[in-house]
């Protein structure tokens, strides 16, 4: 787990953008290490940073759409997706159904001989 962390820090090292990136807000030290392991060293993510120094400062804010609409983040929604499980959305949605449809039943007019009865004593 040491070297992992010795090798994360020599990273970041040769990319001293990233720091930047995290001071601002922009990532976290937790999501940069993810995106890391995952990714790897050789990913596209980590381009704007090979020539970047520590003028990431100058940047103007509107680099931050671009970055969010970046390859990586379609892929994370891509990979979220993937996962979501349509059996399990299918089940979900009978539950509500049936949970709408029995409130319903409470929330209904009365019936029978209260309902006769009430307007038969008012009229």
């Amino acid at each position: 787990m040491a070297s992992r962390m010795n090798e994360f820090r020599e990273f970041i090292s040769r990319y001293p953008g990233i720091k930047d990136d995290v001071l601002n807000g922009t990532y976290t030290w937790q999501k940069v290490y993810e995106n890391w392991v995952i990714l790897g060293e050789n990913d596209q993510m980590w381009t704007k940073y090979q020539t970047s120094t520590n003028t990431n400062k100058d940047k103007p804010k509107s680099n931050t759409i671009e970055e969010l609409l970046s390859q990586t983040s379609v892929k994370n929604v891509i990979n979220y997706i993937k996962k979501i499980d349509p059996d399990s959305i299918s089940k979900t949605l009978n539950t509500i159904q049936k949970v709408l449809q029995i409130t319903q039943s409470f929330g209904g007019r009365p019936t029978g001989i209260y309902n006769n009865n009430y307007n038969s004593w008012w009229d």
